[in-house]
Parts: C-alpha cells; structure tokens; sequence
C-alpha cells in the first residue's frame, strides 16, 4: 500500500512540474509577423514593459468594465422580459348627431358630341376673326 501511495505521489509530482516558458523571439517580415525568420526579417522585442502596479490597474478596469458589462446584460434581458407596450391613440368621442351621407350618384349626359382635332398648320376661323377685328380697331 505504501509503494502504490509513493509511487502516486512522485506521479504527480513530476506531471505537475513545468519547465518554465522561454520567451521565444518575434520576427516582423515586412507587414506581419511570425515565429520563424524570414529573408530581412527583424527582431522584435515583446516584453511586457509595464511596472507592477501599472499591470495591477489594467486588471482592475479589466474587472471593474467585465462587472459593469455583466450588469447591463442582466438589465437588458429582464427588459427584454417584460411584455412589449401596446400604445393605442385615446379613444374619440362619437358625436350621434352626424348621419352617414350617401354618395351622390353621377349623371350620364344625354347626349355626346364628338369633335375631331385639327390638322397640323390649320387655324382656327373664329381665332382669325377676332384677329382681325382687333387689327382694324
């Protein structure tokens, strides 16, 4: 029993070992970047350059703004619970003194006359006369 919980022991103990993580360099090639170099690619240094407290306060506002987005998610989906508003335009009085009018019937005339349109370059007579008259006046 002893061997099974020793050899457990040091199981665990070398699986939870982790070497650390070398930082591996950065190449820029041209416009993007790789792991690998490339033909006149260059180093890019990748350190993270913040002191302690100024990474302690980019975690902060990276709380503070996920509480805040938690929050407005809560008050929208309760909005969006609640049933939709019907608005409906207030009720008009009804006045019992107007009665409904018929539509007047139309008339057919009696008689239609038909005329035919003129000719290109035709004048009209009566249009001449009066010319005239007022030329003479």
């Amino acid at each position: 029993m002893k061997r099974i919980l020793t050899a457990a022991l040091l199981f665990a103990a070398l699986t939870g070992w982790v070497p650390p993580a070398a930082a591996q360099a950065i190449y820029r090639c041209g416009d993007s970047y790789s792991q690998q170099p490339c033909p006149g690619g260059k180093v890019v240094a990748a350190d993270d350059s913040r002191s302690a407290s100024q990474k302690s306060q980019t975690d902060q506002a990276v709380r503070r703004d996920a509480k805040a987005a938690e929050a407005m998610e809560k008050a929208r989906l309760s909005d969006e619970a609640k049933p939709a508003q019907v608005l409906l335009p207030p009720a008009r009085p009804q006045d019992t003194s107007l009665k409904p009018v018929a539509a007047p019937t139309l008339k057919k005339p009696e008689q239609f006359t038909a005329v035919a349109p003129k000719k290109p370059g035709e004048v009209d007579k009566k249009k001449k006369k009066k010319k005239a008259t007022k030329r003479a006046a």
